[in-house]
């Protein structure tokens, strides 16, 4: 049943990518009707705060493009290209990489691709050096941008549901391991992409076009240059503004993110203490719950049977704090009333749970506001000022490219982590076998998975949204999940993503392109050694930092 449900996975994710758009996400929903409808797996819930955080991110970032932001920052970006051009092969990914760490979408590339390319040309050097390895650097800058969909995602799964696993993650964490290891992994990839292919006076295809004038000689750059400061200075202040408010917004998240203590926090509910007995089966369970309530002690049978650490306390867990505990514990016990009443056997990934209720008390910590609020606030405040401060016309905001992107990855996390999310809790006894001693032994070989998914998918954040959880599941340590996090960036193993396409066609040296055999294409080795450098840096912080 397991194989032909991930067969019904498979299919949607890869018709749903072929369609593109909306398309995985529709899709993910109809492969969902299927494991719910056909093979009865129960739904889990739908990624909620995933989605109104990265719709409240792509507002702001709507409302900048609409107010002449993003034209003014590919000005500036365009500028120091062109001043600097013989270091285009390292500026390029420079300027893409902090594009996209500022925006939170690696889309910002279009506006600065053509420039990249053209500014190569003129001085000689071989655009797809540049162009590969800056297509590859907006993409790493995904992982490492406190606002990208993607980061949102795993802060939700780390700091949230990941928190009753004994995890404690905060936006820093991720920033701290994922910023310094793809920008390493992106230098490094530029130093390879710098010694890719024949100089551009030697390369056929490029002097072939320049006979058969498909393509004009190199101009020189004097008259563009001019063009593009003269077009920063009249630049109107609007634009600037929302730039700066943009820029606000993004450094209100990393401190909020970073300094825990500047949030709001609240006494909220009460603290529970409880005790819990787990074994391996169900049928274990069963009878250990009979003997429970036939009389037996509960202190003495957790001692004689648990298999977890607590069993030499006699089950005791402690207070547990109104959204701390396991999410099936919280559940169960919301049903208890009195102190000495017993749960049903409750599964986890860790076993076979009953849990004792022992008393209840007024919550003794107060709670955070968390980061997924943080971010819907600042970033719809942040949308809210830059409507008021820069006469922005509302319907430019839903028309612009960048609000468009982002809608439709909404949709896509909507359907595919949901499928996903439920096809791998409803087989988590098959997947927490064997799968989870190899993973924990070679954590490496869960990277290789995230990447080939991400293949699939097209979408560092549905990803994330669909397997992340699945690691957590394993035990896998947050830290190597965040050092593996820049594995999601595998979608320019196939040479149809967007910015790959855009890419390609921007270069009009024809340097840039697919080889004969598909995968040999431009961006394969410069992908191919961001992606892991940045994963085999990030387990050298991790192990640092943590």
């Amino acid at each position: 049943m397991f194989w032909l449900e991930f067969a019904v996975v498979l299919a949607a994710i890869f018709v749903g990518a072929r369609l593109g758009g909306i398309g995985l996400g529709v899709l993910g929903g109809l492969g969902l009707a299927v494991l719910t409808f056909v093979f009865h797996l129960q739904p889990t819930a739908p990624p909620i705060d995933v989605m109104l955080m990265i719709a409240a991110v792509v507002t702001a970032a709507g409302v900048l493009q609409a107010a002449g932001g993003l034209d003014y920052l590919v000005a500036l970006a365009e500028r120091i290209l062109r001043n600097n051009p013989d270091r285009i092969t390292f500026l390029g990914p420079m300027v893409t990489y902090f594009f996209t760490l500022f925006a939170g979408t690696g889309h910002v590339a279009y506006s600065v691709l053509p420039v990249i390319a053209e500014v190569a040309r003129e001085t000689g050097v071989r655009p797809e050096r540049p162009m590969s390895i800056s297509v590859i650097a907006s993409q790493q800058a995904i992982t490492a941008s406190p606002i990208a969909a993607a980061t949102v995602a795993l802060l939700g799964l780390l700091g949230g549901s990941a928190a009753k696993f004994g995890f404690n993650v905060e936006l820093i964490d991720i920033l701290k391991v994922c910023i310094p290891s793809t920008f390493i992994g992106v230098i490094i990839a530029a130093f390879i992409s710098n010694k890719l292919g024949k100089e551009l006076d030697q390369d056929p295809e490029y002097q072939k076009r320049l006979q058969e004038g498909t393509v004009p000689p190199p101009r020189t750059a004097h008259t563009d240059t001019a063009k593009v400061n003269e077009a920063i200075r009249n630049t109107p202040a609007t634009a600037k503004i929302a730039v700066a408010l943009f820029l606000l917004g993004t450094i209100l998240v990393v401190l909020f993110g970073s300094f825990p203590q500047m949030r709001p926090e609240w006494s909220v509910g009460s603290d529970t203490r409880i005790s819990h007995i787990v074994v391996k089966s169900e049928s274990e369970a069963k009878e250990v719950l009979a003997q429970l309530k036939s009389g037996g002690s509960f202190s003495d049978v957790a001692k004689q049977c648990s298999i977890d650490a607590t069993a030499t306390t006699g089950g005791d867990l402690g207070w547990q704090a109104k959204g701390k505990m396991i999410p099936e514990f919280e559940k169960a016990c919301a049903k208890l009333k009195k102190p000495g009443e017993l749960t049903e056997v409750i599964k986890t990934p860790f076993g076979y749970h009953i849990v004792k209720f022992d008393d209840k008390r007024p919550a003794q910590n107060k709670e955070k506001m968390g980061m997924p609020h943080v971010i819907e606030i600042v970033m719809l405040s942040i949308a809210a000022l830059m409507l008021l401060l820069c006469k922005v016309k509302i319907h430019k905001v839903a028309e612009g490219s960048v609000f468009i992107a982002g809608v439709q990855a909404v949709i896509a996390i909507f359907g595919i982590a949901w499928m996903g999310d439920t096809f791998f809790q409803g087989n988590m006894d098959f997947l927490s076998g064997s799968i989870k001693d190899m993973v924990t032994t070679a954590p490496w070989l869960f990277a290789f998975a995230l990447f080939v998914l991400s293949i699939l998918l097209y979408s560092q954040a549905a990803t994330v949204r669909a397997l992340m959880p699945l690691g957590i599941s394993l035990g896998i340590p947050a830290p190597f999940l965040i050092a593996m996090f820049p594995a999601v960036n595998g979608y320019f193993f196939i040479p149809n993503y967007p910015t790959v396409v855009a890419a390609i066609n921007f270069d009009r040296t024809g340097t840039t392109g697919i080889g004969r055999y598909v995968l040999n294409h431009s961006f394969m080795i410069p992908g191919l050694v961001a992606t892991f450098s940045s994963i085999g840096i990030g387990f050298v912080l991790a192990k640092l930092m943590f």
